[in-house]
């Protein structure tokens, strides 16, 4: 669970109880490689992940991005190497456990929801980690939930039917959702797809907001769109073809040349307003 002060000073809630596994890095895979269907999915890969780090993963369709969160959210084990989340080391920790410490946003989520159900019962079901709402939440579970609620801006469609929300303010209710467990990390894999301009910043605003609160959990935001990135990312991973191209603090990974080499493009950067915006040169275009 989370360390209090996201909890208490946001969200004006007693603390939860302290988790020894922060003293511990949040992610740490050494070497993995994942084979899958006798198909290598992702080879040599090594990441470690403090607390206090906020990171991005890159990448094409394909690059095996998916894959390295499947493996980090304790879905899947890698073929080669060792992987530990949160404390605890795969292959001697029961993973369904681990799950229920990690909160995940994606459209595979999204998509398995019963969307009749109240945007306060989806928020809720994230504390058991499930689709549905089939326990009792607690008073202080229902609390939470409300002040994600309050906190995304979303108090007032509470109990609305989930189906009947812009894209932009279900992604929002699926980022409280995943909240709900006090995670000490948080995946978001392409939390923008399908949004307009306009959802898609106020959701990055709201990313935004939760990354700069003391005691928030530590991100890991999934995207192929470099702008994307908020200025709270401290981290950047770039993947290609399943191998890592470059890792390390944003201001060194999202440049022009790592961008080049990771997208199979001439890419040139623009930094603005803290995000990074590629901008592709094509041969003989004026600059």
């Amino acid at each position: 669970m989370l360390p209090g002060n996201f909890y208490t000073k946001t969200l004006s809630l007693p603390a939860p109880m302290k988790n020894p596994m922060t003293a511990q890095p949040v992610v740490r895979l050494d070497h993995i490689s994942f084979i899958r269907d006798q198909k290598p999915i992702l080879h040599d890969v090594s990441i470690l992940i403090e607390k206090g780090q906020h990171w991005a993963i890159i990448g094409h369709n394909g690059s095996g991005k998916t894959s390295l969160i499947s493996i980090i959210n304790g879905y899947h084990q890698p073929s080669e190497g060792e992987a530990q989340v949160l404390g605890r080391r795969f292959g001697k920790t029961d993973l369904r456990e681990l799950r229920l410490h990690i909160g995940e946003a994606s459209s595979e989520i999204k998509n398995m929801l019963h969307s009749q159900d109240a945007v306060t019962d989806i928020v809720l079901s994230g504390r058991f980690a499930t689709i549905g709402l089939y326990e009792m939440p607690s008073a202080r579970d229902t609390i939470v939930a409300e002040k994600l609620l309050e906190f995304f801006g979303l108090s007032e469609l509470a109990g609305m039917p989930f189906n009947i929300l812009s894209s932009g303010e279900q992604q929002k209710v699926l980022l409280a959702r995943a909240l709900m467990a006090e995670p000490e990390l948080l995946v978001l894999d392409e939390p923008c797809a399908g949004l307009d301009l306009s959802a898609r910043e106020e959701l990055l605003d709201a990313v935004q907001k939760m990354c700069k609160t003391p005691g928030g959990p530590t991100l890991i935001l999934v995207t192929h769109h470099i702008e994307e990135i908020v200025p709270a990312v401290t981290h950047v991973l770039a993947l290609r073809q399943g191998k890592v191209v470059a890792q390390g603090a944003k201001k060194d990974v999202l440049t022009g040349d790592v961008l080049s080499r990771t997208f199979d493009l001439n890419i040139e950067v623009q930094v603005r307003g803290g995000r990074t915006w590629p901008v592709i040169i094509k041969p003989g275009s004026s600059r």
